[in-house]
């Protein structure tokens, strides 16, 4: 990154800066930086709610032990941008994600590792600014194997089975810590879509107007579907409104809130076997219904070659990983069944219809040089022919139809 862009920027990332992270996370106060460069490791339309930055640094460690080595972090900084910043303030997104590793994941963590699970949740976060320019140090997740997925492909059913597992400790532990400390997640009872902050109401309306003009072309979804689609523009929000609605006499957990491909990481064995997952984003957490989480990973992020078969397959192993944790957690409340998990499927299941619609394209798009918020939301010629582009893309029908049709005898286009 150009030295000047990376001043203007960025001013917080200095020598000194970086000397206190390293010294606090290595307890050393005598390491030194002699160098450091900052690149983007995302293509711009890779995340839409932040700037990643990878920072590597070369410094020596103290006299005693002294030699010259390299660490690499993640930053990740709100957008200097006043208007995106603005639009994310309005979903107290940073304010979301602080309380996560400040409040959340260090009980979380302390609970699961009473019953023996010591596998990560998050990436360790190594410094939170609150003030001026709002930024998260994470480590690198690279370095210990960590490597994202190829979202144009999406999950397969082994890739998914590893999330859920990992989704399953989260909201089961979640749902303990609620039960004992319900002050803990009171940072977590913002409804992602509300009737108070209309800001990404257009996303939702022109995705699913725009979905149906593809559909009206497609064999098994023209006609009726089609027109199903069209009319939910005017209903999608409202519907939207209640999938966000948390009802306390409910099985309720901390959500990740945007639990897609863009957002997992993956360790693999050297054959190529997946191992573990690992979540990164925590800025959109919400405490309600797991259907939520649930819902948004299986309809946007599934391969093509995962069938409805194996979502019901998929949840089964969902709701086993969280009926043990939340056992050997002695979970004080009752505990869902399977059957209790398909019905909340049916209940926010409108959840994956709002989602799918336009982050399967998202999956799918080449060129990101215009994928921003204001591309998603915005009525300049370059947002109307940037999401164009987006919803024509070859390979959507690939998955939507499909997906429309299981929409379709679910009852969620009703």
């Amino acid at each position: 990154m150009d030295p000047a862009t990376l001043e203007e920027k960025y001013p917080f990332i200095t020598k000194d800066y970086l000397e206190g992270i390293l010294r606090r996370e290595q307890c050393e106060s005598a390491i030194k930086v002699e160098s450091f460069k900052v690149i983007a490791p995302l293509a711009k339309g890779e995340n839409y709610s932040s700037d990643i930055l990878r920072v590597t640094v070369n410094y020596t460690t103290g006299s005693h032990n002294h030699r010259s080595t390299t660490q690499s972090y993640i930053i990740k900084v709100s957008f200097a941008r006043d208007e995106d910043a603005d639009l994310l303030d309005a979903y107290d997104v940073f304010k979301r994600e602080i309380a996560a590793y400040d409040v959340v994941m260090p009980k979380v963590e302390q609970l699961l590792s009473s019953i023996g699970y010591s596998k990560r949740l998050a990436p360790a976060a190594h410094a939170i600014h609150a003030t001026t320019i709002k930024h998260f140090v994470f480590e690198d997740l690279s370095l210990q194997g960590y490597k994202p997925v190829g979202r144009a492909e999406g999950l397969n059913f082994r890739q998914l089975q590893l999330v859920l597992e990992k989704i399953a400790k989260f909201h089961a532990a979640t749902a303990v810590l609620y039960s004992i400390d319900e002050d803990s997640m009171a940072s977590h009872h913002y409804r992602n879509i509300s009737e108070d902050v209309p800001h990404f109401y257009p996303l939702f309306q022109n995705s699913v107007v725009a979905c149906g003009e593809q559909a009206a072309g497609w064999p098994t979804t023209q006609g009726r579907i089609a027109d199903k689609l069209r009319a939910l523009e005017q209903t999608i929000i409202a519907k939207g409104c209640r999938v966000y609605t948390r009802c306390e006499s409910d099985f309720n957990v901390l959500n990740h809130g945007d639990l897609w491909v863009n957002n997992v990481m993956l360790k693999s064995e050297p054959s190529g076997k997946p191992i573990d997952a690992i979540l990164v984003d925590y800025a959109t957490g919400f405490f309600g219904s797991p259907a939520i989480d649930l819902s948004y990973l299986l309809f946007t992020s599934a391969a093509n070659e995962v069938t409805v078969e194996d979502f019901d397959l998929l949840l089964q192993h969902y709701h086993a990983e969280l009926v043990d944790t939340l056992t050997k957690l002695k979970y004080g409340k009752k505990v869902p069944t399977l059957l209790d998990i398909q019905i909340e499927m049916l209940r926010k299941g409108h959840n994956g219809v709002m989602f799918s619609t336009f982050l399967i394209p998202l999956r799918l798009l080449e060129d990101t040089s215009n994928a921003d918020l204001g591309g998603l939301l915005g009525k300049t010629e370059e947002a109307i022919a940037f999401r164009k582009r987006l919803f024509s893309h070859p390979k959507y029908r690939d998955r939507m139809e499909y997906l429309l049709n299981f929409f379709d005898r679910k009852g969620y286009l009703d």
